[in-house]
């Protein structure tokens, strides 16, 4: 499973009742060890709402206070949508989401920042689109989807890999443009749909960018623009 099959797609709940598109998902750090990142990734909540402007500004977390009017107005905006734990959720089809629970009973926390037993990020706000980057300062690719890993136990899924490049992006942007995206990528890797898959065990720490601690030459991303550059770009004229 990728996040990008769970952002976007439409939540119903036990009265068969549509109650808007996944907006954003929180992920919390308190799954098993997975390299130097410590503690790995798993799925918290699916937020329901747009994941707009408010979101995108940070005025989920209530340290983000400026300027006083647009703070309080962006707030309310962001403050108590419901999410849909993953105890809650029945079955995950495609483009859809259903519940075993009404929307009366799901939780409505007022910021992303509520108390948890680990760190917990929004995936829309802190990981998708973030910068890779290599330990010696080198950008290595985007985060443009996230492969998530279901546990046999039905315990919440795990973040395993980072995934990058068009074959990723492809999924997120969906419809006629995302599918010729997948169809050049495909063309490009010898007939290969699979994105370029960078283990989550070679995170080092998530801020402002995405740190590795393996250079951008061993990971997948490199190898695709590796490629590019000798099959495509060296037989342009004047390369």
């Amino acid at each position: 499973m990728r996040l990008a099959d769970l952002i976007g797609s439409h939540v119903f709940d036990a009265d068969d009742r549509d109650m808007g598109r996944v907006g954003d998902v929180w992920l919390i750090q308190d799954g098993p060890p997975i390299g130097v990142f410590g503690a790995a990734l798993t799925v918290d909540a699916l937020v329901i709402g747009r994941f707009g402007l408010a979101s995108r500004a940070g005025y989920e977390r209530k340290d983000v206070r400026g300027p006083a009017p647009i703070a309080w107005y962006l707030h309310r905006q962001t403050a108590h949508r419901p999410v849909v734990r993953w105890s809650d959720i029945a079955s995950i089809e495609e483009g859809r989401i259903r519940l075993r629970v009404r929307l009366g009973d799901l939780d409505r926390p007022k910021t992303v920042e509520a108390a948890t037993a680990g760190r917990r990020i929004s995936a829309g706000l802190e990981l998708l689109d973030r910068q890779l980057v290599d330990p010696d300062g080198l950008m290595a690719g985007k985060v443009d989807d996230l492969a998530i890993t279901l546990r046999d136990d039905g315990a919440s899924p795990i973040v395993t890999e980072i995934l990058a490049g068009p074959g990723a992006l492809a999924r997120r942007i969906g419809g006629r443009l995302g599918g010729w995206i997948a169809s050049v990528h495909a063309r490009l890797q010898g007939g290969s749909w699979d994105p370029a898959a960078i283990s989550f065990a070679v995170v080092a720490r998530i801020d402002d960018h995405v740190t590795l601690t393996v250079s951008r030459q061993d990971i997948a991303t490199y190898a695709f623009e590796a490629w590019v550059r000798d099959h495509v770009i060296a037989r342009l004229p004047g390369s």
